[in-house]
């Protein structure tokens, strides 16, 4: 992978980890189609790149997450819950995706999973007022259950979890909040999953990659979510969708 290659590579994942069309299937179909780089490893170095978005997180939401550290957060209890659904959920897709990664069947996998998440973003709506203070265990175990079936490419972390803790009548703004802290601990669990399971050689190119995720992540994160309420992302999803399970 080339320096421009890496860098570009991590803008489309930091700009795309905070819209509801699938960072990591967009990172995929780039590497396997245009950098050739296929099964586990492009996994795993989207993987890598989630890590510059898990900093910018830390940084826009460093209020809530030292509230969380101080064990005073009422959103603790919940990310705890969300946490382990995710990891029984999770854990053993992670070890068969690899039969589904190389090849034409990875655009077949991240199609199929686009029109899916366009699909679930397309019947998602605000339905009701709750927040954290009145969640209920199951609020988090559904979140975490849908979160763990993210780890399939071309499903959308943040669209599943918004669109399930809306379905859960909870505020938009509330839903949105919760999803990005239930990131934390997933892409920190996906990375050591990776990483202790296939060996990421950190070449400058992939740091670079990572630095470039970190900064549009930055960028993008407030900005993005204020046009995320204007655009059709479950038409995107679909559409780019069907031309990955087409090619």
């Amino acid at each position: 992978m080339e320096l421009l290659q890496a860098i570009l590579l991590g803008l489309l994942q930091g700009l795309t980890e905070w819209l509801p069309i699938s960072s990591s299937g967009q990172a995929i179909l780039a590497l396997t189609n245009l950098l050739k780089i296929q099964g586990m490893e492009a996994l795993n170095i989207s993987f890598f790149l989630h890590l510059g978005s898990l900093f910018a997180v830390f940084i826009y939401f460093r209020k809530e997450i030292i509230e969380i550290l101080r064990l005073k957060s009422p959103y603790l209890r919940f990310i705890l819950y969300s946490t382990i659904a995710t990891g029984i959920v999770g854990l053993p897709i992670y070890f068969k995706l690899e039969n589904f990664l190389y090849g034409n069947e990875i655009n077949k996998l991240v199609g199929i999973s686009l029109i899916i998440t366009g699909i679930i973003l397309r019947f998602s709506k605000e339905r009701g007022s709750r927040d954290i203070s009145n969640y209920e265990l199951k609020d988090a175990l559904f979140a975490g259950i849908a979160q763990g079936f993210a780890i399939i490419p071309g499903i959308s972390r943040s669209g599943v979890t918004v669109a399930t803790l809306l379905s859960r009548r909870f505020l938009q703004q509330e839903a949105l909040t919760i999803s990005f802290l239930m990131a934390i601990p997933a892409i920190i669990g996906a990375n050591v999953l990776s990483l202790s399971s296939h060996n990421i050689t950190l070449t400058s190119e992939i740091l670079a990659g990572l630095l470039a995720s970190l900064l549009s992540s930055l960028v993008g994160i407030k900005f993005l979510l204020e046009i995320s309420k204007r655009l059709r992302f479950d038409l995107f999803c679909i559409f780019f969708g069907a031309i990955a399970a087409l090619i």
